[in-house]
């Protein structure tokens, strides 16, 4: 394949001043206080006219949108080689990249037959050390965002998921998680820094900080990268490229952000704000009215005996009903992430059901950093059935059950420190399951305070789901019938789970549900015959 055919500088200069004065704009950063260091490594600074070391083989094209200009592959084949060094082999250092998409990119229901010809067409790689970069996998360093809403930068061979990037010793990566916030024909900054000695990395959107890696482990392993990086997606515009030798902070890439882009939206960054640093939290006022009836109500100031209201499924000696004064105390073990882990986690799920709109209200407590709890609602079959009486009991403590299995659920992770996400604020995830449809996500300032009460309280009214955690709203989930995802999920168990490293007393479990529009006349039994 040969290269792409671009104009000339000449005929870039004649004809791009709004390139050139929003380029220009770098220059007075200096009069605004700004003196970040130099990048030591640029490409694609002038899209239009290839520089030594940047390649383009496979059909492609410049784009120009509002002053900045960057190259569009039009063919899955197309790759962007940029030969020139960069400085992801040095022990700290930061990669700032430029980018806009010509859709929207935001999740979907994913099938096998949609990889017929396009094996990695779930992957929108920004940048790789690999030739192929939509090969993820195959890449020892790896920037991208994929249709499960995921967004990353990992520096080792493999995948993250389901194990290699837990397994021991811990890699090196960092992730936003969900991340549906990059919309069509807008400028993006991304950048990822690392710091081998500090064992970090870290993750940013428009100078914002998105994501933080593991600070809970010791391991910070990362594979060496290769000699030359990669670009190439048919849904972006690559644009310009930096490699700095050194960490640059948050505010030194908000304002080269600020100083390059033609584009700055401060409705934009105000979501970020507010679900990546808990920004403008809203105050949760709901409360049950009199159409609403109390059907659950746990104090745990009993819990060898309230205990025997729910199955529990998986690791059963994490459930410690006399070994904590103030409350139930669920406790698994603090042992390294990998498969040998999974089944170290629990369930309690309530014996009874619970139909229509409804709200869960419930005090914990956690003992220590580390650790992950959430509340599952209104849990039933793939046919509205009640899978507890109808399919044989589950009993393994891993994940599946939440989303991979055959169990239809909202879930809400409402204590989230764990090694891929966020760990300097407190963060909140929700999912509908089991159709990978990541619909909630939220952040609070500051971590939630171990050793130290805190109140959850989950709402649905039809389709419209709220959480909050101490009065603050921290998800807003808005679901629908009509986005492939099922109906409005309204009836099931309710549960909560505990995976490794957790150690939390939960206390005042109240469970509330809306009159329903219809009467239960009468119970029918089952009726069997024998025949004979």
């Amino acid at each position: 394949m040969q290269p792409v055919e671009l104009i000339t500088r000449r005929q870039f200069v004649k004809t791009s001043t709004a390139a050139v004065t929003a380029f220009s704009a770098f220059a007075t950063a200096g009069a605004q206080g700004v003196s970040p260091a130099k990048p030591k490594y640029r490409y694609l600074a002038d899209a239009s006219v290839l520089s030594a070391g940047e390649v383009v083989n496979g059909p492609a094209r410049v784009l120009d949108l509002k002053g900045r200009r960057g190259i569009n592959p039009t063919s899955i084949h197309t790759v962007i080689k940029l030969a020139g060094g960069h400085t992801l082999h040095e022990p700290k250092g930061t990669l700032v990249l430029w980018f806009f998409a010509l859709e929207d990119l935001a999740a979907s229901f994913l099938a096998d037959h949609m990889a017929i010809d396009n094996k990695h067409f779930a992957s929108y790689p920004f940048l790789s050390d690999h030739e192929k970069p939509r090969d993820v996998a195959e890449a020892n360093f790896s920037f991208e965002w994929n249709r499960f809403n995921e967004f990353r930068a990992k520096f080792f061979k493999g995948t993250v998921y389901p194990r290699l990037g837990f397994d021991p010793p811990q890699k090196a990566w960092v992730q936003a998680v969900p991340f549906n916030y990059f919309q069509k024909f807008r400028w993006y900054q991304l950048a990822v820094t690392w710091d081998d000695a500090a064992k970090s990395a870290e993750l940013f959107v428009n100078g914002i900080l998105i994501g933080t890696s593991d600070r809970f482990n010791k391991d910070f392993h990362r594979d060496r990268c290769g000699d030359v990086l990669y670009a190439g997606c048919p849904a972006l515009c690559h644009g310009e490229i930096e490699c700095f030798a050194g960490v640059l902070g948050g505010a030194e890439l908000y304002k080269l952000y600020r100083a390059g882009a033609p584009d700055f939206d401060q409705a934009i960054e105000d979501e970020l704000k507010h679900r990546f640093a808990g920004a403008a939290l809203e105050n949760f006022t709901f409360q049950p009215g009199a159409n609403w009836t109390k059907q659950f109500d746990l104090d745990f100031k009993t819990p060898v005996e309230q205990i025997k209201e729910f199955y529990v499924q998986g690791y059963r000696e994490a459930i410690k009903p006399a070994g904590h004064p103030e409350g139930l105390l669920i406790e698994t073990p603090d042992i390294p992430y990998g498969w040998n882990a999974y089944p170290k986690q629990v369930y309690i799920w309530s014996n009874r059901t619970f139909e229509g709109n409804i709200y869960v209200e419930f005090e914990w407590k956690a003992l220590k950093p580390n650790g992950l709890a959430l509340l599952m609602i209104h849990a039933s079959g793939m046919s509205r059935e009640d899978f507890m009486a109808d399919y044989p009991k589950k009993t393994s403590g891993i994940m599946q059950t939440v989303h991979g299995e055959n169990v239809r659920n909202y879930h809400w992770e409402f204590y989230r420190e764990m090694n891929d996400v966020r760990n300097d604020v407190g963060t909140a995830f929700s999912r509908k399951n089991p159709f990978a449809y990541r619909i909630g996500f939220g952040s609070s300032p500051a971590p939630f305070a171990n050793n130290q009460w805190h109140k959850a309280q989950l709402v649905q009214h039809e389709g419209k789901l709220r959480g909050a955690i101490d009065g603050k709203i921290l998800l807003e989930i808005d679901d629908s019938s009509r986005t492939n995802t099922g109906c409005i999920l309204n009836y099931g168990h309710i549960a909560l789970r505990c995976m490794v490293h957790t150690a939390m007393v939960f206390r005042n479990l109240k469970v509330y549900t809306e009159k329903l529009p219809f009467t239960e006349l009468q119970a029918r039994q089952a009726e069997r015959t024998n025949a004979k």
